[in-house]
């Protein structure tokens, strides 16, 4: 149980961090055209796929398990094909965002500064709801371990003395 509660930690963590790259690429997009720090480009355009990648392993390993525990079985189904093109659609952007982060830090993008904007922009709302999403199933998946945990046996001084 403890492991799985370090899992559960470590993956909001991914999603701590996500969230807070997600603010600087919406920054980044609201003060275009106007020039872009170069080291904000580079860590994010090498940080994120990377960071991407760990936390769709851990989603995969720490969440994908216990879907069973609060889905029937055709719900799961769909769920985790939902997840899975989700997962993809994510690469892709974050790959995109990459591109473009790199293209910008070598002053050589060809995309407009307002195309640029709608690119981050179109990474980060999905991603900010990926993350609410995941953690309503997490929230739901603790419920649902909790109330099958044994309860915990506690003494009560007081009654002990009779």
């Amino acid at each position: 149980m403890k492991e799985m509660v370090d899992d559960f930690r470590e993956l909001e963590g991914c999603y701590c961090r996500l969230l807070s790259w997600c603010d600087l690429l919406e920054a980044i997009a609201d003060f275009l055209p106007c020039r872009v720090d170069h080291r904000l480009c580079d860590t994010i355009a090498d940080g994120l796929p990377p960071l991407l990648a760990s936390t769709h392993e851990l989603e995969v390993r720490v969440v994908s398990p216990y879907l069973s525990f609060i889905m029937t079985s055709r719900e799961l189904a769909d769920a985790e094909e939902h997840r899975r093109t989700s997962r993809q659609f994510d690469r892709n952007a974050a790959q995109e965002v990459a591109h473009v982060l790199a293209a910008l830090k070598a002053d050589r993008c060809p995309l407009p500064s307002d195309a640029v904007g709608y690119l981050l922009r179109s990474f980060v709302a999905p991603m900010r709801q990926h993350i609410r999403t995941e953690r309503e199933i997490v929230g739901q998946i603790r419920k649902a371990l909790e109330s099958l945990a044994p309860p915990s046996v506690t003494t009560n001084a007081g009654t002990e003395a009779a």
